[in-house]
């Protein structure tokens, strides 16, 4: 009996120490199968074992049996008290459901506890969520209370107002249409094919995001306060889900009194086992073992709980079907407001959330035209974000006049500038052989030039005429900018630059030599800038056996970095870069 237990000791560490291996074994059914029992079996042997030892040797037969009983009875005995309070957390954690005989109707101020903040995306707990918008659109709801956290401490209320009532910040929810996700399933889409189905559910989306465009750029203004309103409905949304403690699930409605109004909850709880095991769970990526545990709960199967769609059934006025005709009102609307050049902003606030309708596909060539007109509309501020999803490298030719206006309108960001010049340092070559008086004066003036340092580049468009200017671009960051965050984009910039002309810029050699051989080198940072930089300078005319390296180097690593530029030549593209 020892030496069968010493063996599935062995076979329970092999388990224990790799158990990918128990899942590769299962396709050969017996041996996954020994290995998937082997922990389990070993820890019954070996208390077995212990307890035979104690026993009499002359009772034989008799006394491993019951050697055998007795360690399955105080492995039950041990794991006994784990199952009992895993059960009593369990039923202490459960709350009778309340259903409503008809639909519950909300008027008033409204109070949210999201206290399922855990699962959140980082900020969306200070937003006007898909919930929170659908409740602002509830008749004879006046106010929503946001309040998350654990505590609920933070609180931000949301309302609609009269549009023109209280000045615009252009505050609005964030992806209102995503409430269809917790819609129930409706006949007429369930008849659909597939592909039918996701593009009858993307249209009902658009629609209401059109709908929501429409209604803040028209009639109503959304407002948001750190200040809570007495609530006359309170929603409660709980999820909880830790390890060792019950799942729990559950939205709640409370009247203002705190009487319940309805309730809905899914409790789960993993609970030990008794007599314990130990047991196998398999996955593709991190098999394991764990103790084994019995799941207790309230609802069926691997059933889903969604308190948001529990909302929806139970609770008048959430089931809303959004205007077919909304997008064609919001793409009219604005047609008139870029039409019209001394109109107000009303119109032209439905601009960029149009362009993010759009989604990331190729517009229609009138839909394009539209995107055209945006675009050049400086009065339609923050388009970077909106149009990167249509044109996320490459842009049209035609835009090269309006991003240049663009970088250089006071009321573009920095993030946005460094895109419109990523656009404009893709467009095709020559495109700036003769640069017009903006251009030169994003090149020239270092507030623009640093947040557009990617143009830098297309100054290799001039051919010879285009090296001195990068010349003093480089010096003037070596000499202003002591971070090398700083003045990386430009740094980078100007290699791009001088690699592009090629022999042209043979007379920047030997700054860029004074440069890149100093001791503290401001022209690179890391091994891949020192062979970007060699690259570019075997591109300009020096030979590769001259390019500058460490005096420390020896033959081997010299060898090796001049093999690696030559391959690098070889396959040079301009327009995939160095980096």
């Amino acid at each position: 009996m020892i030496i069968l237990t010493v063996i599935m000791g062995f076979i329970a560490l092999i388990a224990l120490a790799m158990p990918d291996l128990v899942l590769l074994g299962l396709f050969l059914i017996v041996p996954g199968i020994i290995l998937m029992v082997a922990p389990t079996a070993f820890l019954y042997m070996a208390s077995a074992t212990a307890i035979r030892w104690l026993l009499p040797a002359r009772t034989g037969v008799k006394a491993t049996v019951l050697a055998f009983c007795t360690a399955g009875v105080l492995a039950a005995l041990v794991a006994y008290p784990f199952r009992w309070m895993g059960e009593r957390e369990y039923r202490a954690s459960i709350q009778e459901d309340v259903v409503c005989a008809s639909l519950l109707k909300l008027e008033g101020n409204i109070r949210l506890e999201r206290r399922d903040v855990l699962h959140w995306k980082r900020g969306q707990t200070e937003q006007c969520d898909e919930l929170c918008a659908a409740l602002l659109l509830v008749p004879g709801v006046k106010s929503v209370t946001l309040a998350n956290g654990i505590d609920c401490q933070h609180e931000t209320t949301w309302k609609l107002v009269p549009r023109g009532s209280v000045p615009n910040k252009r505050l609005k929810p964030i992806n209102p249409e995503e409430i269809f996700q917790h819609y129930p399933i409706e006949e007429n889409a369930d008849r659909l094919g597939g592909t039918r189905i996701h593009e009858f559910h993307q249209a009902r989306r658009e629609q209401l995001a059109a709908e929501w465009n429409l209604r803040l750029a028209t009639r109503n203004t959304l407002i948001a306060r750190d200040v809570a309103v007495a609530p006359d409905i309170t929603i409660v949304i709980t999820r909880s889900k830790q390890d060792s403690t019950p799942a729990v699930e559950r939205v709640e409605v409370l009247g203002q009194s705190g009487r319940t109004l309805f309730r809905r909850s899914l409790v789960e709880h993993a609970v030990v086992n008794s007599p314990p095991y130990i047991a196998f769970h398999p996955s593709m990526s991190n098999s394991r073992f764990a103790i084994g545990r019995t799941k207790y709960s309230t609802g069926s199967r691997r059933e889903r709980f969604d308190p948001i769609a529990e909302l929806i059934e139970n609770v008048e006025g959430l089931h809303r079907t959004p205007s077919e005709d909304a997008p064609r009102l919001v793409k009219q609307r604005l047609v008139e407001a870029l039409g019209n050049v001394a109109s107000d902003s009303d119109g032209l606030e439905l601009a960029v959330p149009w362009i993010v309708g759009l989604g990331y596909q190729t517009p229609s060539d009138k839909d394009a035209e539209i995107v055209h007109r945006i675009v050049a509309n400086l009065r339609v501020p923050d388009v970077g974000e909106a149009l990167r999803r249509i044109y996320p490298k490459t842009i049209p030719l035609r835009y090269r006049s309006i991003l240049v206006q663009r970088i250089i309108a006071q009321q573009t960001h920095a993030e946005d500038r460094t895109y419109f010049a990523s656009l404009l340092s893709k467009m095709p070559p020559g495109t700036f052989a003769d640069m017009t008086a903006e251009e030169w004066q994003v090149i020239n003036d270092p507030s623009l030039r640093g947040d557009s340092a990617a143009f830098i580049e297309r100054l290799a468009d001039l051919r010879k005429p285009g090296v001195q200017p990068m010349l003093e671009i480089l010096q003037h960051a070596v000499q202003t900018m002591p971070k090398w965050h700083q003045r990386k984009p430009v740094v980078q910039a100007v290699c791009r630059g001088l690699a592009r002309l090629g022999p042209d810029a043979n007379e920047a050699l030997p700054m860029i030599r004074s440069l890149f051989e100093q001791q503290r080198c401001p022209i690179a940072n890391s091994a891949g800038d020192a062979l970007a930089w060699r690259i570019a300078m075997a591109r300009m005319g020096l030979p590769i056996g001259e390019l500058p390296h460490p005096p420390s180097w020896k033959e081997p690593a010299i060898a090796k970095m001049r093999d690696q530029v030559s391959r690098r030549l070889a396959k040079y593209d301009p327009e995939a870069g160095l980096w």
